[in-house]
């Protein structure tokens, strides 16, 4: 007996294997309009744009490859988008897009590819509201927020330059709201406003080896109950307010990252609880790592903290935080604890100070490591 998924599988390669074979590749040279080619393309045909100024705004509506040769300029002027994406599994590759007071490119569908584009000069650089999509090795520079994702899930946003991307209002070079399942990682966003990476209202994504550095705010900023997202390998530098920040935002795990020369390397702040901050080095920052407003129930560990004026600094509203296993050397105060309940040590490990004692009483508080350990 054949499976019935061995039918839909034949059916669909068959499919895939009909338009292949019935695709058309049409050239648009200068002079010419890409949305007439795009009117009568059909699924699977290929659109290729020679170098030149188009000053159009793109619809794509069918499966199709439009390919840009020489870079070709998309010029969309005031009002309208430079490409917009209706249909689902679109290619777009190659283009210089400028849109002076919309998007660049608009995604309302899932599975396209947006690749080697160009993206400057637009309120949003992308936006997107579809699923599966896959944005890699554009550069998107001096847009009001760079990449922004909508209620958009499981997308990937990979090798990108983001940078340069400031307005008047919130601006950010990767901006997600309510968006889950999604893998942004090994972009490089320097100085792109209020905030490299934004989450809010997003959960279960994944961050993952990030350069964020220059922002006024912060680096990487997770907000408004963005719970359960896995922040791993980024480097933030040179922010102003932090490298991390979590308000309001809880069971994310931060491993590994390098948070250096920040106003605060990781910032937990405003009801941040049971996060697990494990493994970062975090340098040369006014305060390490920070807890604040009734941040609690968290688990720092293992983590190198060198060279800042506070290691850690935890206020009086922050408790019943575990901390064991970290290592505070050469920070002006290595611990600074005005807290209640905090555990600096699990019972048997501590940390290791550069000032060790026998015990280690922590200012600020009641704090004591009973099991400070020796050695580097």
């Amino acid at each position: 007996m054949v499976h019935r998924g061995s039918y839909l599988l034949a059916w669909l390669m068959a499919v895939v294997i009909f338009a292949t074979a019935h695709a058309t590749t049409v050239l648009v040279e200068p002079g010419e309009s890409i949305q007439s080619a795009l009117d009568v393309a059909g699924p699977g045909d290929v659109i290729e744009v020679e170098g030149s100024v188009y000053r159009e705004s793109l619809n794509i509506t069918e499966q199709i490859i439009l390919k840009g040769k020489d870079k070709p300029l998309i010029d969309a002027g005031a009002g309208r988008n430079g490409i917009t994406l209706f249909a689902d599994g679109a290619i777009v590759s190659g283009f210089d897009v400028r849109s002076s007071r919309k998007t660049g490119i608009e995604v309302l569908s899932s599975g396209n590819l947006i690749e080697n584009c160009s993206i400057r000069g637009c309120a949003d650089g992308i936006r997107v509201q579809g699923s599966g999509n896959t944005i890699v090795f554009n550069n998107v520079s001096n847009n009001t927020n760079g990449i922004s994702l909508v209620r958009s899930d499981n997308n990937i946003i990979k090798y990108n330059d983001i940078d340069y991307n400031i307005g008047e209002g919130s601006d950010c070079g990767i901006f997600l709201i309510s968006s889950q399942g999604n893998l942004i990682s090994y972009n490089n966003l320097t100085e792109n406003g209020d905030c490299a990476i934004s989450l809010r209202s997003s959960s279960n994504n994944t961050l993952l080896a990030n350069n964020a550095s220059g922002d006024d705010w912060y680096g990487i900023s997770l907000e408004e109950f963005s719970n359960g997202n896995l922040v791993i390998g980024n480097y933030a530098r040179a922010n102003g307010h932090a490298g991390i920040y979590l308000d309001s935002s809880r069971k994310n795990a931060l491993l590994e990252n390098v948070a250096s020369g920040n106003g605060r390397g990781i910032f937990l702040s405003y009801d941040s609880n049971d996060n697990l901050v494990e493994g970062n080095s975090v340098l040369d920052n006014d305060k390490g790592i920070h807890l604040a407003y009734h941040s609690s129930n968290n688990t720092i560990k293992d983590n190198i903290v060198i060279g800042n004026q506070y290691g850690m600094y935890l206020t009086f509203s922050a408790g019943w935080n575990s901390i064991f296993s970290n290592r505070l050397i050469d920070n002006l105060y290595n611990a600074y604890d005005m807290g209640l309940y905090n555990n600096w040590d699990n019972g048997s490990v501590g940390n290791y100070y550069s000032d060790l004692g026998s015990v280690v009483y922590i200012p600020g508080g009641t704090g004591v490591d009973r099991y400070p350990m020796r050695g580097g």
